[in-house]
């Protein structure tokens, strides 16, 4: 008796056939290739060459002057103990990855479940420990996104086949071209690296701002953080959509071009790579850019929130990014 994934894909319409299930159907037309917002792929490798300056002026004699003086002041701030969790975080990242993406080959379906089996229990959690507490009104609110839970799992539960087929295709195609995986693992080396390096720029900045003319302050100026943190969030957002258009890509020519995209080092792989980093990479870098500027806001409000002087302004500004 065959299986309900089965059933489900064989009951999937071929791509040809999606928009019109008569079979008539015209290939799109290869768009030229050009370089879009390029200005936003300049203004990157400009900020990261600002963050390498910054850390190579700055930061590394802020290092090496923690690193002489940490025998005689022990309240200086462990720029060394900052770069070494950084460190481990990077190589957490590795095993994380890998046992996700083994997890998800094996059971996709039962994956999907746990996720909302995890939601339903975590809502109700929040509910039993509020009124444990003696808050009724946050035991309303989590009855009422408990029940909210409920009614979304009930409701999606019969197309978790569908989903776990889907995540099972775009599961067979990293497979067939898992030359992916390695691009993604180097980007992520070349992620942690940049973290590395951005945190020894920070050291620099923070240790430039502690004393400026015989003057100490204990807090990095807003506008300091502002772009610390913008080029923070907007490097990781380039690296990571950077990686997603390369898979995408090799998908897409997987799933209409298999002969193209059957193997580690495929010409679909090739193809991709280059499209992600020449031509789509104004693109990338442009709508990284609007994320990493909400991030960043986001970031600084809750961190404003924490003062006590301006909790509630910082509260309304939160929910406003």
């Amino acid at each position: 008796m065959a299986s309900e994934e089965d059933n489900v894909g064989q009951s999937l319409l071929p791509p040809e056939n999606v928009d019109n299930p008569d079979g008539e159907w015209t290939k799109g037309e290869p768009q030229p290739a050009a370089c879009r917002d390029a200005w936003a792929a300049i203004l990157f490798y400009a900020q990261f060459i600002a963050i390498a300056v910054v850390a190579g002026v700055l930061g590394v004699p802020a290092v090496k002057e923690f690193d002489e003086n940490n025998a005689d002041d022990v309240t200086d701030v462990d720029y060394t103990g900052l770069i070494y969790a950084t460190l481990v975080a990077g190589v957490s990242s590795f095993a994380f990855s890998a046992v996700s993406l083994f997890v998800m080959s094996m059971c996709p379906k039962f994956l999907i479940q746990i996720s909302l089996l995890f939601s339903l229990a975590a809502s109700a959690i929040v509910m039993v420990y509020s009124f444990m507490i003696g808050s009724i009104g946050g035991g309303i609110i989590g009855i009422i996104f408990f029940l909210i839970s409920c009614c979304y799992a009930w409701a999606v539960w019969r197309r978790i086949p569908f989903a776990a087929a889907n995540l099972n295709t775009g599961l067979t195609a990293v497979k067939k071209n898992w030359g992916v995986v390695l691009v993604a693992y180097v980007v992520t080396v070349v992620s942690f690296f940049y973290s590395v390096l951005w945190m020894t720029a920070l050291a620099g900045v923070y240790n430039k701002e502690e004393c400026v003319n015989g003057v100490c302050s204990s807090n990095v100026s807003w506008a300091y953080l502002f772009f610390m943190l913008l080029a923070l969030f907007w490097t990781e957002q380039v690296l990571q959509n950077t990686v997603h258009v390369i898979i995408a890509g090799v998908v897409g020519t997987w799933w209409f071009s298999p002969e193209e995209a059957s193997s580690c080092c495929s010409k679909g792989i090739m193809d991709s790579f280059i499209r992600a980093t020449t031509t789509s990479f104004g693109s990338i870098c442009f709508g990284s850019l609007l994320v990493a500027i909400i991030e960043t806001l986001k970031t600084l409000v809750q961190s404003a929130r924490a003062d006590d002087d301006n909790g509630g302004c910082a509260a309304v500004l939160l929910c406003l990014v």
